[in-house]
């Protein structure tokens, strides 16, 4: 993966075959948004409204885009020494090609730059591509959360990483 820094607020990432732009979270996003996390169960189903109103909580929303495309976000916030991933979601259709991966690395070096020294998040227990996608990462189960979701009610896996 290169890494460049582009105008702006935006990292550009080159990938294959995609090239994507991680960038601030902005209002015009809202309805892209909205229909990401309606096709992606396994995401938390926050709605526009609540990403927005999060960000003035601290929490840093980071969109995956490719000429005006969504591909995915991601919703991570710091309370030093630690961060926590809230929400993940990659498009369907980009599944599986290393997306998903970019917004984590993404949000794993703001944390590290904020001087976070661990990460944490939540998965559901039956997100097995998620799980693997983790645990691909160096994240590792540090404990269970039951009736953590919802639709349906199931565990949550507390999963952590330490970063370096």
């Amino acid at each position: 993966m290169e890494i460049g820094i582009r105008a702006g607020n935006c990292r550009q990432l080159w990938t294959m075959p995609h090239r994507a732009i991680l960038r601030e979270m902005r209002a015009s996003d809202a309805e892209a948004i909205e229909r990401l996390i309606a096709v992606s169960p396994e995401a938390g189903q926050w709605s526009a409204a609540g990403f927005f109103s999060s960000e003035s909580k601290g929490v840093l929303v980071r969109i995956a885009e490719n000429h005006g495309t969504i591909l995915g976000m991601v919703a991570f916030r710091m309370v030093a020494p630690e961060a926590e991933i809230l929400n993940v979601a990659v498009s369907p259709e980009f599944r599986r090609q290393g997306i998903g991966k970019l917004l984590i690395d993404y949000a794993l070096a703001e944390a590290r730059s904020a001087g976070a020294k661990h990460v944490f998040l939540e998965v559901r227990e039956s997100n097995l591509a998620a799980r693997a996608l983790y645990a691909r990462l160096g994240f590792s189960e540090a404990g269970r959360r039951r009736g953590y979701y919802r639709n349906p009610v199931e565990y949550a896996l507390l999963l952590s990483r330490a970063l370096a």
